[in-house]
């Protein structure tokens, strides 16, 4: 290979580098709108509204009491199988975690089961209440449990859960 044909292999190289950066910096110019760094253009136009557009609407907040009336156990034993992996639905079977038979109305911490030091002093009833606020986030619930499950976010398939929860009796 001669200097000509290397010469010609950089510039090549050189010249390809060359179109991305001019469509790097094109596309960016494109997408934020000519204002580097990420800002913001001003508005072409306003929409004018009676309260400034800052109103917030109000979000009516439906007690779980009323949520869990209207839960479907048959879709809370689907819901649930996100739970198998570590718990059983059967009387006296623990897994990594301990059985959730006869759970509702149980004593926190009462099931024969090796319970971290944060459950086991936890000393309440799991009353539907209470298993709905564990399911929303079982670490926040109880900090430094060893339960890594990250919780239930739905309020429908928590009130799913624990219907069928309730029927395991």
């Amino acid at each position: 290979m001669n200097t000509m044909e290397i010469t010609k292999v950089v510039a090549g190289v050189c010249g390809s580098l060359l179109i991305l950066l001019l469509l790097k910096m094109a596309a960016g110019s494109y997408y934020i709108g000519g204002h580097g760094g990420g800002e913001h253009a001003e508005a072409a136009y306003t929409i004018a509204t009676e309260d400034g557009g800052h109103a917030e609407e109000a979000v009516e907040v439906v007690p779980f009491s009323e949520v869990l009336a209207t839960a479907d156990a048959g879709t809370g034993a689907r819901v649930f199988n996100k739970c198998k992996a570590c718990h059983a639905a059967e009387a006296g079977v623990n897994k990594v975690g301990p059985s959730l038979f006869g759970i509702v109305d149980r004593a926190q911490g009462s099931e024969e089961f090796g319970y971290s030091s944060t459950v086991a002093g936890l000393g309440g009833t799991w009353t539907t209440d209470e298993l709905n606020n564990f399911l929303i986030k079982p670490s926040d619930y109880a900090p430094g449990t060893s339960m890594s499950f990250p919780g239930l976010g739905k309020e429908k398939d928590r009130a799913n859960v624990i219907a069928y929860l309730a029927t395991l009796q």
